[in-house]
């Protein structure tokens, strides 16, 4: 692999791991949308998918007891995002969904990155589950209309695509604008190729790290140079690789990065 393949394998997955961590999706959620009513670090949750030291009833239990938090605010809008939660430790499929719960109309939205709408019960190249066995059936108990959000063409097609959180945010903050997610047959534009596809990630990326959101930089550079040095992968740099790794300017590599890079 040459080396500026490398670097940018380890800054996308750097940019993975920062977009499915809590506190950085609250903070772009909030920046994006400054006037969303429920801000509280209890109000906008992400719910990962590693059991750490918990077991997968405790974790989901934590989902049901958020949830019944959620809907006591009758007049709010919530959002919150969640991944298929760990089978066992070794079980390292994540799956991140996002959701929006519209508690004055009593309506529930779930963003399914992999959600195909040719697909019985919508279901893509993997399977919802947090969605269909812990936050659907609830919130459809306590008088919810659920619905998912219909994406003209999966986003995650192939296990290539391993960008969960980054979709499933992405659409988020789309839907987000102007309270989309309310109309009628609303339906996200995917675009046709995979090529195209991963130009809208790499345009979100350097939207939020670079434009709108350049204190982020920080953040990711750490997280950068974190997984580098603490690497614990079968294939992880060598002892020469990590220097010139670490040596990279990583806003000047994110800036320079085209659609072709992320394939």
């Amino acid at each position: 692999m040459k080396f500026k393949d490398l670097s940018i394998s380890w800054l996308l997955h750097s940019i993975k791991i920062l977009l499915g961590d809590e506190s950085i999706r609250r903070y772009i959620i909030i920046k994006k949308f400054p006037t969303l009513k429920r801000q509280l670090v209890k109000d906008i949750r992400t719910f990962n998918p590693f059991l750490q030291g918990k077991t997968r009833e405790y974790k989901l239990k934590e989902i049901e007891k958020y949830l019944n938090y959620v809907i006591k605010f009758k007049k709010d809008i919530f959002v919150f995002s969640a991944a298929n939660v760990q089978q066992d430790l070794d079980d390292i499929e994540t799956h991140y969904q996002s959701f929006i719960v519209d508690n004055l109309n009593k309506k529930a939205y779930a963003i399914d990155p992999a959600f195909n709408k040719n697909a019985e019960n919508f279901e893509g190249i993997y399977y919802p589950e947090i969605t269909f066995e812990i936050i659907k059936p609830f919130l459809e108990k306590k008088g919810y209309d659920f619905q998912f959000i219909s994406l003209s063409r999966p986003a995650q097609s192939t296990t290539n695509d391993v960008f969960c959180q980054s979709w499933s945010l992405l659409i988020l903050l789309d839907l987000l604008t102007n309270n989309k997610f309310r109309g009628t047959n609303t339906e996200f534009k995917i675009p046709e190729t995979t090529p195209k596809k991963y130009e809208m990630l790499i345009n979100f990326y350097k939207d939020i790290f670079i434009n709108s959101m350049p204190e982020l930089m920080v953040n990711l550079q750490e997280e950068y140079n974190g997984s580098i040095i603490h690497c614990e992968y079968e294939n992880c740099p060598t002892k020469e690789q990590k220097k010139k790794l670490l040596a990279v300017n990583i806003p000047e590599l994110l800036r320079k990065m085209t659609k072709s890079d992320i394939q």
